[in-house]
């Protein structure tokens, strides 16, 4: 019996690494709900780069909003996603929010345009100690694009470090600072806050000190799907677009919360 199992457990692992296809999340039931998509770099970069697996090209990220429109997806604003926590109730179907994590300068020259173009809301996460250094927004470029009404902004921390590591002090002052940075530029509550790290960067040591602050919506990058209308009871899941990846991909990431195992 147990030579068996064996044996059938190995073959399995035979499989899924022999046909690659089996890793994919094909064969789960699609879900229904409210996806995040995560996304760090709008730009072209070579293999070698580091941030190569963080970056979509824009004639990619192109064909993700012609993919959303042709397939009945409705991108949402964070406006709407306040609109429908503090009502409990939306007509909206198939939500889908766009987030960008870091506040890269890419952001602006080739996001920023595709917005505008499509006319879709988009939520940029800005890590507040790097704005106006080389490689990140600037502080005009992000109150131009807030000025268009397509994008609004969040906190992705001071200085973007690993808050569950840092002493106590050092987590309220990387939420509660950043947050009144923001308020400060931007002239409107900073109501959104996402983690470092992703699910890495928080615990539920952490999470009751950034709904202390006064944010509404906090955001991992644990994946998945959340439910619709959203209640705001847990951190938000959201979907990872990289590099290498298909439009077959894309449409796994909406329907299953994740395109691979």
């Amino acid at each position: 019996m147990i030579v068996a199992l064996l044996l059938l457990i190995l073959g399995a692992v035979y499989l899924f690494w022999k046909y690659p296809s089996l890793r994919k999340t094909w064969y789960w039931l699609p879900r229904k709900g409210w996806v995040v998509v995560t996304y760090h770099h709008i730009d072209t970069r070579e293999m070698s780069d580091p941030q190569f697996p963080f970056t979509i090209t824009p004639q990619m990220f192109e064909k993700h909003l012609l993919f959303l429109k042709q397939n009945g997806y409705t991108p949402i604003s964070q406006e709407e996603t306040i609109r429908t926590l503090q009502t409990g109730r939306s007509f909206v179907q198939k939500p889908v929010l766009l987030t960008f994590d870091d506040g890269h300068a890419d952001n602006y020259t080739h996001l920023f345009p595709l917005l505008q173009k499509y006319q879709v809301p988009a939520l940029i996460f800005l890590i507040t100690d790097n704005i106006g250094t080389p490689g990140y927004l600037t502080w005009q470029q992000v109150q131009e694009m807030q000025k268009s009404g397509l994008v609004a902004f969040g906190s992705h921390t001071c200085s973007h470090r690993r808050l569950r590591d840092l002493p106590e002090e050092e987590i309220v002052r990387e939420i509660t600072q950043s947050k009144k940075v923001l308020e400060e530029k931007l002239g409107v509550p900073a109501v959104s806050f996402c983690y470092p790290f992703g699910a890495g960067s928080h615990d539920k040591h952490v999470r009751p000190h950034v709904l202390k602050a006064g944010y509404l919506l906090d955001f991992s990058t644990q994946k998945g799907i959340n439910p619709w209308p959203w209640k705001g009871k847990k951190s938000i899941k959201r979907t990872s677009p990289i590099a290498w990846e298909t439009l077959w991909d894309y449409h796994l990431q909406l329907t299953r919360g994740r395109n691979r195992l």
